[in-house]
């Protein structure tokens, strides 16, 4: 039995056999997809029994958030737009999620590591009526990480449409070789950053690019790289809610680089600038 401790929550798994409970299937034609275009859909990656599984979960953790828990909803009324995170340390479901579900191992092949880390799990909710629009961003300059094996599952846990908040991406993006400072996800604030730009007015520019958004159903998930930029419109017009479950993953050549970061953590990972990613804090899933 390997007993685990984190900020004084403590939980254990056996190993052996079962670890890891579905098998994750992705083509190399994916991954080159994945790589050219910096966001990919991979249609039915997780099975009927995950997607209840994290919906119960979902509810659960919407009535009671953790410590990072934001209710990122300006306007009283207006619908509401939740987010959580490092949800995996306190609750069992999401726990499992991380460990034994395909995601480590479709992270893993994606990056082309041998390695695949959490760095956090990520509880996106947009209810029916949600004004609110996530801005324009890309993830690296929020986070204390560098490393282009770096990446996010984006998993749907209902229907999904450009009009209940899908989210849509700059193909190729993740190849500009920018760094633009991140907007705050519940207020107008930017964040100041002098080694970073402005991100541009992505909307006033939309013929110069080309876009991708997908329609999903429960179980299809989105793979995208940590520089490719994206945002999701409101779920205002639709009729139905927009769960989507987040987790975070790095790979080999992932250090830890707090210097800039403004995403808050659980605790201090007790790393140094420049250090490997795995830890108490972002652990590594596979190998096991």
């Amino acid at each position: 039995m390997v007993e685990i401790k984190l900020g004084g929550m403590g939980w254990s798994r056996t190993k052996g056999n079962g670890f890891m409970t579905g098998e994750a299937s992705v083509s190399q034609s994916e991954i080159d997809q994945y790589e050219r275009d910096g966001a990919i859909v991979l249609r039915k990656a997780f099975s009927d029994e995950w997607v209840e599984r994290m919906r119960g979960g979902a509810e659960r953790v919407m009535a009671d958030g953790g410590p990072l828990a934001l209710e990122y909803t300006k306007e009283a009324g207006k619908g509401r737009f939740f987010g959580d995170q490092f949800i995996w340390p306190r609750d069992e479901t999401f726990r499992a999620f991380v460990f034994e579900s395909p995601a480590a191992e479709i992270a893993r092949r994606m990056m082309r590591s041998d390695t695949a880390t959490l760095f956090y799990d990520h509880l996106l909710v947009k209810e029916a009526g949600t004004n609110e629009h996530t801005p324009w961003h890309h993830d690296l300059p929020y986070w204390p990480v560098e490393g282009d094996q770096v990446c996010s599952i984006w998993l749907a846990l209902d229907p999904v449409s450009a009009n209940s908040g899908g989210v849509e991406y700059i193909r190729g993006s993740h190849k500009w070789g920018k760094r633009y400072i991140g907007q705050s996800f519940s207020t107008d604030f930017d964040y100041s950053n002098p080694d970073m730009e402005p991100i541009p007015d992505i909307e006033a520019e939309r013929d110069r690019h080309e876009f991708l958004i997908w329609d999903m159903e429960p179980g299809d998930c989105i793979v995208h790289h940590a520089l490719t930029l994206h945002h999701s419109g409101a779920n205002a017009t639709s009729d139905r809610r927009r769960r989507g479950l987040a987790t975070r993953w790095t790979g080999d050549d992932a250090v830890y680089t707090p210097r800039a970061s403004t995403i808050r953590l659980l605790e201090d990972p007790g790393l140094t600038d420049g250090a490997p990613m795995p830890c108490k804090l972002f652990p590594q899933v596979l190998p096991r």
